[in-house]
């Protein structure tokens, strides 16, 4: 699994566009069919964190920074969860295929995800 930040995408950038437009711009810039992109912030904003080179593979990943929205834009659910190790018991969310999702509760951050 691929980890990038992509640098220059700030609140600001991410304020202006749609999250989705976003993450595809920053997919494309990579040469990356599919993938999700996470925000250090509610609503997708702060730090974009790019993940890729996940398709078909249930490993766990850790989130730094951690994640507290998301764009899933491939054809895979994505778990996400409190704490880094993907341990079951600090399931935050879920995301599906093309979806995506400004909070993931009104403190709520992942730590890792698969």
């Amino acid at each position: 699994m691929a980890v990038t930040g992509v640098a220059g995408l700030t609140a600001t950038t991410a304020a202006a566009e749609d999250p989705t437009t976003t993450c595809r711009k920053a997919l494309d810039e990579l040469e990356e069919t599919y993938g999700i992109c996470t925000w250090s912030e509610q609503n997708f904003r702060g730090e974009m964190t790019v993940l890729t080179n996940f398709q078909g593979t249930d490993k766990c990943g850790n989130l730094s920074p951690t994640a507290k929205s998301a764009v899933n834009l491939s054809d895979e659910e994505h778990l996400f969860y409190r704490f880094t190790k993907c341990q079951e018991k600090n399931f935050l969310t879920s995301i599906e295929p093309w979806e995506s999702q400004a909070t993931f509760g009104p403190s709520a951050a992942a730590g890792s995800w698969r």
